[in-house]
């Protein structure tokens, strides 16, 4: 089972997407926010019907570059809005939250970094009060922000700019993968503690990716791939 994630479309289409979902055996594409740049909400249904005409199922997170009404038009198109919501797939169980903490911007999809914390804290905390610890799952924990202090919030300036609230819910509940986005230069895999990968596929025009190839509940294989190559 494979799953392919990207971030950050701004409203543009990439052609090498679609080419490469084409020729690669892709079960599930997740979108980790930002799909449109401040809108229009047409494109997500454009966006998303080219994906799932390659015979992929989509889920997908909002960005803090997304309007209102965001959740709406991902379900409308066929997709399915992950946000706070818990979905079992196959061997996986995704885990999903939109937004970003605060940022000197002003976007409309901006939320204070306590509340972030909260609500994933509760969806983590709800998995695990039912989980059967017998029956091994990969836990993919879906955010459009980065975990804070890691090597997918580092701005080309240096700082460090994810939420504080999601590497604190990473600490407590060791997730098997966070997949995010949010910073378009910080495209990165790297490690939380000594379970929990964390990748950014970067900006969706600038060609990254990040595959998940799933063997079953226990084990898989996580890399960042280029869409060109």
């Amino acid at each position: 089972m494979k799953f392919l994630a990207i971030s950050d479309v701004h409203g543009e289409d990439n052609e090498n997407l679609i080419t490469y979902l084409k020729n690669n055996d892709i079960d599930l594409v997740l979108i980790t926010g930002d799909i449109t740049n401040f809108g229009p909400l047409d494109f997500v249904d454009e966006f998303i019907s080219k994906i799932l005409g390659c015979d992929c199922d989509v889920m997908a997170v909002p960005g803090n570059c997304d309007p209102e009404g965001i959740c709406n038009a991902i379900n409308e198109s066929g997709a399915f809005c992950l946000h706070k919501n818990i979905v079992a797939y196959g061997d996986a169980v995704l885990f999903g939250y939109g937004g970003s903490n605060p940022t000197p911007f002003n976007t409309p999809g901006e939320i204070q970094d306590n509340k972030i914390y909260g609500e994933v804290y509760e969806l983590l905390a709800n998995y695990d009060y039912v989980e059967n610890k017998e029956v091994s799952k990969v836990k993919i924990l879906v955010t459009h922000a980065p975990p804070y202090n890691t090597c997918a919030d580092l701005t080309e300036s240096g700082d460090h700019v994810g939420s504080q609230g999601i590497l604190k819910s990473i600490h407590e509940f060791e997730p098997t993968i966070n997949i995010c986005g949010h910073i378009h230069e910080a495209k990165a895999l790297c490690k939380i503690g000594t379970v929990t990968d964390v990748a950014n596929p970067g900006m969706l025009k600038d060609n990254g990716a990040v595959l998940i190839d799933i063997e079953d509940g226990s084990n898989y294989e996580i890399s960042i791939i280029s869409l060109n190559e």
